[in-house]
């Protein structure tokens, strides 16, 4: 297994880490990583988002969205600065790898490949096709 993907399953097994994970940039996230003896570089971290379903920018694949069930652990991962400059899915409603969604964020099933986005903060409410595209609600 390759020190990315051992990483990956340290993180899933271990909250404390998962936690911190959720607070860091990439950079910070590889120095994370080769404090727990694991050898990461960003691209491959930002190669593991793109696994995931996150684009580098964080952004998430619709087609995507339907395997992640949110994780095993949520959060209040709302931050003004950070949440006011986007009006869709972001890294930060999801977390690390999408797994720890944010406690404001919703997502639902509409049928019809449709996915119902909502930030009970206000930042976006829409609903996302498995195309990419979305409508505002």
């Amino acid at each position: 297994m390759d020190q990315m993907q051992s990483f990956i399953e340290k993180a899933k097994s271990d909250i404390s880490l998962l936690a911190k994970l959720n607070e860091l940039d990439a950079e910070g996230i590889v120095a994370l990583a080769a404090e727990h003896g694991f050898s990461i570089t960003v691209g491959e971290y930002q190669l593991a988002c793109e696994s995931a379903g996150a684009s580098k920018s964080g952004k998430l694949a619709e087609e995507e969205l339907d395997s992640v069930a949110g994780g095993g652990a949520t959060q209040n991962r709302w931050d003004p600065e950070i949440c006011n400059k986007y009006t869709t899915v972001h890294y930060n409603c999801v977390g690390f790898l999408t797994q720890c969604w944010c406690d404001h964020y919703k997502r639902t099933w509409k049928g019809n490949s449709e996915h119902h986005h909502v930030c009970n903060m206000g930042r976006f409410d829409y609903v996302g096709f498995l195309d990419g595209s979305y409508r505002k609600v």
